[in-house]
């Protein structure tokens, strides 16, 4: 089939063999939408490499191959004319400029599509029917999209129920009444100062990690170097503690050398932390969030907190009312689990804790799905430190106002509701053969 003005063979080709060439490429996969590609079989092949990475699976031919084949394609498209794809690319680094050429394709398509919509049966419409179609046309030309992106036809939804994805929060209790955090929500976690907030974001990325995803952190408060430390502590299992003494005499208790190289290696790419040296602004961190899911398939993203962002100053709650937006259409667009650190007002005692108590804008609370407080209530005088985590808000499953008591073990660094959380083992140990490697920031 030779290229014709309405489609560029060889760009499409150049494109789908630079994503099977490359690892360092294939991300952009998910940023590909099917109406690029002209030909049947290239949208199919498209459509297999995404479902690869949407499964943290690398875009291979072997891969590739098997997951064509299990979905009844393969023999329609033929195993060697994929395998050739990968002849025709001399370099993987002009993609963008085939994907442009496509991108161009479908704007040539769009206006031949409109044109002939406008110019049938002219004859037989109205001067208002006339102008829509016109107007449809210069808005193509004008900005290089149609406005049927805009809409679609309901019935062409594929639709069989919804299936709900998860990440477990790491307490059994809370994700009995949450369902885990769910993808594509918006959480606020708030809390005073010394309530367990750090503790319980190392349950949330720990458990995250053990059970397959990739996560990220971006802690405003504290440098990169302690916030591993912490995570460290608290994932390691109790055989890998051991006691240790300073030169002053003081004793107390940490992971062992070996557990700490276990754990690093452990969460080589699969948790990423940001750069200290990185402007933490909203741009740049919503392009960081981006980022990190096409590229690494990151699924669980954290931020330390609202208040250590650098937003305009000038209006300090629309910036923030604008970043939670973007977040939710991050979490929603991507179907990430995005979790929102904010303190909570100065007005609040502590003992009865209200939704809106959570400082800033009043539309970060109103946006999010989910709404997490740790409360630690502390009398000196009958002897009690008792921590809680309470959901406030719940828009997924609707149960809400409900409380976790939390027990702190200092030698383990956790705080646990029963003895399996006490007692979870992660699974660092795994891989032993893997090389070691520093883990840098991102």
């Amino acid at each position: 089939m030779k290229n014709n003005s309405l489609f560029d063979m060889d760009a499409e080709q150049k494109v789908l063999g630079a994503l099977l060439l490359d690892d360092s490429v294939a991300y952009k996969a998910r940023e590909i939408k099917e109406k690029l590609f002209y030909l049947e079989a290239h949208k199919l092949i498209l459509r297999a490499m995404k479902e690869l990475l949407d499964k943290n699976k690398p875009i291979d031919l072997v891969l590739l191959r098997d997951l064509l084949e299990k979905q009844g394609v393969l023999e329609k498209i033929g195993l060697n004319y994929i395998a050739s794809l990968t002849t025709i690319v001399a370099t993987t680094a002009n993609i963008d400029y085939y994907i442009q050429i496509l991108q161009d394709k479908v704007l040539i398509r769009e206006i031949k599509e409109q044109a002939e919509d406008l110019l049938k049966d002219i004859g037989s419409k109205n001067t208002a029917q006339i102008h829509n179609s016109v107007t449809m046309l210069h808005e193509i030309l004008v900005d290089s999209s149609s406005t049927k992106d805009n809409y679609m036809d309901a019935s062409e939804v594929e639709f069989e129920g919804v299936e709900h994805k998860s990440i477990s929060t790491g307490y059994r209790k809370i994700d009995e009444n949450m369902d885990g955090f769910r993808y594509g929500t918006l959480t606020v976690l708030s809390g005073k100062p010394s309530s367990g907030k750090s503790t319980i974001i190392n349950a949330f990325l720990a458990s995250a990690i053990d059970s397959g995803h990739k996560a990220f952190l971006y802690s405003g408060e504290l440098p990169t170097e302690i916030v591993l430390d912490w995570f460290t502590k608290y994932v390691a299992s109790e055989e890998d503690i051991i006691p240790y003494q300073t030169e002053l005499g003081a004793r107390y208790s940490a992971p062992s050398p070996n557990a700490i190289r276990k754990i690093r290696r452990w969460i080589k790419g699969k948790l990423f932390l940001y750069n200290e040296d990185a402007p933490a602004d909203e741009r740049s961190m919503c392009a960081t969030i981006e980022h990190l899911y096409l590229k690494f398939g990151v699924r669980m993203f954290i931020l330390d907190n609202l208040m250590t962002l650098a937003l305009d100053a000038k209006d300090k709650y629309e910036s923030q009312k604008e970043l939670a937006k973007n977040l939710k259409n991050l979490a929603r667009k991507y179907n990430l689990v995005i979790i929102l650190v904010a303190h909570p007002k100065k007005t609040n005692n502590g003992d009865n804790v209200d939704m809106f108590d959570v400082s800033g804008a009043s539309e970060i609370v109103n946006l999010c799905d989910y709404e997490l407080f740790t409360q630690r209530i502390i009398d000196d005088e009958e002897g009690k430190d008792e921590t809680y985590l309470l959901i406030t808000k719940n828009r997924q499953t609707g149960k809400q106002k409900k409380r976790l008591q939390l027990h702190f073990d200092d030698i383990r660094k956790r705080l646990y509701s029963c003895p399996a959380e006490l007692n979870r083992v992660y699974r660092y140990d795994i891989n032993e053969q893997q090389s070691m490697e520093d883990i840098a920031p991102f």
